[in-house]
This record gives structure tokens, C-alpha cells and sequence, in this order.
């Protein structure tokens, strides 16, 4: 075994070899149902031979039912052994001593390692007394305190594996996750604006009223998909970690001021009153222009999607001129958030229950985003919502001089 962990569990091994008064020690962990051998110490031959092994736990347990117990120790004598595990151990060639108490080559003394939950998590086993005796009280004392490291360490070697297993499948399933939504939204792409571009070329030509419906049903239908697609394939840029953040330096009042110029038709059109509150000085991070222009278009469309007519949005931006803080305010007078709703309102494809909230269209997919963008510039965003009085998000990001 080489470091870390596992050093740890030859470490020990290689303690019991000197201290406790044997000459082969080795230390097993469970591996999908089996013990595998991960430290041996005292014997290349074991070494050589246990490597290659893998003893099924059910044949462990059921060969040790027979065994003493002595403490955390099991102590299976050669005479009561099934020798179920023949296959599965390794076995000394040696003559035993001819006395009352003497080892011999078949004798199995091993502890079973759990950990809190009683879980089998590894074993370890002992061979070849340098006295040639079976231990006395004394010597299984020893064994059983180095036993107990020996069961912490497993527990600790296990569980990193696991976690380690688990994270490399993780990224594994994020990564093709990322992929097949990449490949599935650029797909969408072509054949939602040829719907879309179709169907406003008929909705131009139709006189017949009926028809204009379905055919403006469609066109809003190919709208959604295409705003979805859009969405996706900006969750799958955020997230991918082989498309790091290219940063320059990025005046916020600017975008700002192009996000309040570019959403105050729709504001108007909706009947709801578009603030835009900007300093006269350049207010600078370093970032992504595009992303944070992302940021900002989302925050102040959310603000006017749910608010009513008459309502108002204020949008303005803080900091720069030595300020450490770039804070971009967001606040409006709409239908607010349920209080129990806000600490979802990150999460993908979360959309609020509450009718009012449901009514309004949109994909769950927005604030997701904007909250992967704040993050990876180094940014948070803070919320306060009421529910029918309104709702106010700030976004803050660190500032630079320029």
C-alpha cells in the first residue's frame, strides 16, 4: 500500500508484526460483498498470495460462527473449522509444536471491524505466533487495542473510497448530463425558429380570425420552447467546468442602463413603470460581459412577469469610486414570494405553487442561472419578499479600480 489511507493500514499491520508477537499480519476491507486484501505485513509470500484473493463475506461470517470470542477478537481453532474459506486464505507450512497449546498452521485468529452502525466494513487477521502458541490473556489484549485502530481506520479508508467513487460518478453523470443537454438544445434550435418564423409569416397572410388564433397559439408555443432552449444551453455553459470563466474588466452602469433601455417596451406594454437609476461614474468588476448582461436581463424581466398593471420596477446599481462592492438592485411592487418558496428559488425547474405565481409563464430555469453566473464572479445575491407587497433582490459583486 502506498500512503494515505492505505499507508495508514499497513502502518498498522506492520505494529501488530512488532509488537503483538506475530509474524504475518494483513488487514482486509468489504468491497461489493467481498474482503479484499489492502495491507500485509510480515510475509512477501502472503503478500504475494493474498493480493490476488477475494473472500466472499458470507463464507467470513459463516466460517467464524464457530469461532471463540475474545473481545473484538474471533478465534477459530483448525480442529472446528468447515474450512469453508480454503480457497480464499492463506495457509503457513509448518510444524506445530508439540504442546497443549500450540498454533497450528490451520488456526484462524482475526477481529471483525464495524463501523458504528455495525456495519462490516474490513478484517483483521493474524498468523504465525513467534512463540508458536495459541495467545495467552496478556497477548489478546494487545491484539484487541490494535484491533480498535485498526477498525478506525478502516472505517475512515472505506469511506473515503466511497466518497471518492461517488463524487468520479458524479461528475461523470454531470458531464453527460451537460453533454446531452448541449446536443438535445442545439437540435431544438433549427426547428423552433423555422416554427416560429413560419408561423408569423402566416399570422401576416391569414385573414381568417379562427386561423390567427392557432396560429398565434403556436407561434407563443415555439416561443416557449426556443426560451427554454436558450435557458438550457446557458445552464449547460455555467455549469461546465471546461469552460471557465474568461474575465475583463466590465462596467455594470452600462449594462444596466442597455437592460433598462432594451425591457422598457415590454414594461410599457404591460402597463408597469421601468426605473432606471444609474451614477454618472463607471461602476467596474471583472467578469463576463455576456453572462452578467444574463444576470441582469433575468432579474428585471422576473420583476415585470410578476407584477401587475400599474405596478413599478426600479433598477439602479451602486458602488465603483472606491467602493469594495458592486450592488445592483432589482424592486418592484408585484405579487411578491411565498415565504416558504424562497429557499427553492435557485434550485432548476423550481416554480412556486401559489396560483398567482403559476399563472405567469416561464421555465423554473432563470434565477438557476443566475445564480451559477453570481457565483462563479465571486458575486451573492440577497432577497427580501412579501407576499402581495413585493419583492427586492440585490445582487453583489466584487469591484475593481480602473
Amino acid at each position: 500500500m502506498n500512503g494515505g489511507r492505505g499507508g495508514a493500514l499497513q502502518f498498522i499491520a506492520e505494529g501488530v508484526t512488532a509488537l503483538a508477537g506475530f509474524e504475518v499480519a494483513a488487514i482486509s476491507v468489504v468491497e461489493q460483498g467481498e474482503l479484499r486484501t489492502v495491507a500485509v505485513a510480515g510475509s512477501a509470500d502472503a503478500a504475494a498470495e493474498l493480493v490476488e484473493l477475494r473472500a466472499p463475506v458470507e463464507s467470513v461470517l459463516a466460517e467464524l460462527e464457530p469461532a471463540e470470542d475474545w473481545g473484538r477478537l474471533r478465534f477459530l481453532p483448525e480442529e472446528r473449522s468447515p474450512e469453508r474459506l480454503q480457497n480464499f486464505q492463506w495457509v503457513p507450512q509448518y510444524e506445530p509444536l508439540d504442546v497443549p497449546d500450540a498454533w497450528h498452521p490451520g488456526d484462524l485468529l482475526c477481529a471483525l471491524l464495524r463501523d458504528d452502525d455495525g456495519e462490516l466494513r474490513g478484517l483483521l487477521s493474524v498468523d504465525l505466533p513467534r512463540n508458536g502458541r495459541r495467545p495467552d490473556p496478556t497477548q489478546r489484549g494487545i491484539l484487541n487495542v490494535y484491533a480498535q485502530q485498526a477498525e478506525q481506520a478502516v472505517v475512515a479508508f472505506v469511506q473515503h473510497h466511497e466518497l471518492t467513487h461517488h463524487l468520479a460518478v458524479e461528475r461523470e453523470l454531470s458531464r453527460y448530463r451537460r453533454q446531452l443537454v448541449d446536443v438535445l438544445s442545439h437540435e431544438l434550435q433549427t426547428p423552433t425558429t423555422v416554427i416560429i418564423g413560419r408561423a408569423e409569416l402566416a399570422l401576416e397572410s391569414q385573414p381568417d380570425p379562427e386561423l390567427r388564433h392557432h396560429l398565434d397559439a403556436i407561434a407563443r408555443g415555439a416561443m416557449r420552447i426556443s426560451a427554454m432552449t436558450k435557458n438550457l444551453l446557458a445552464m449547460a455553459k455555467v455549469d461546465d467546468p471546461g469552460r471557465p470563466l474568461e474575465t475583463t474588466a466590465v462596467d455594470v452602469a452600462a449594462i444596466v442602463r442597455e437592460v433598462g433601455a432594451l425591457l422598457h417596451d415590454d414594461a410599457h406594454h404591460r402597463g408597469i413603470q421601468l426605473c432606471v437609476a444609474t451614477p454618472d461614474h463607471p461602476v467596474v468588476t471583472h467578469g463576463d460581459s455576456d453572462e452578467l448582461d444574463t444576470v441582469v436581463v433575468n432579474l428585471v424581466a422576473n420583476a415585470i412577469r410578476y407584477n401587475d398593471r400599474g405596478g413599478h420596477v426600479k433598477l439602479s446599481v451602486a458602488g465603483g469610486a472606491g467602493s469594495a462592492d458592486v450592488v445592483v438592485t432589482i424592486a418592484d411592487d408585484g405579487i411578491g414570494i411565498a415565504e416558504e418558496d424562497q429557499s427553492r428559488l435557485f434550485e432548476e425547474f423550481f416554480r412556486s405553487a401559489a396560483p398567482r405565481a403559476r399563472s405567469r409563464p416561464g421555465t423554473g430555469l432563470g434565477l438557476a442561472i443566475v445564480d451559477r453566473i453570481v457565483r462563479r464572479h465571486h458575486g451573492h445575491i440577497d432577497i427580501e419578499s412579501t407576499l402581495e407587497v413585493g419583492t427586492t433582490v440585490r445582487v453583489t459583486l466584487p469591484a475593481v479600480t480602473i
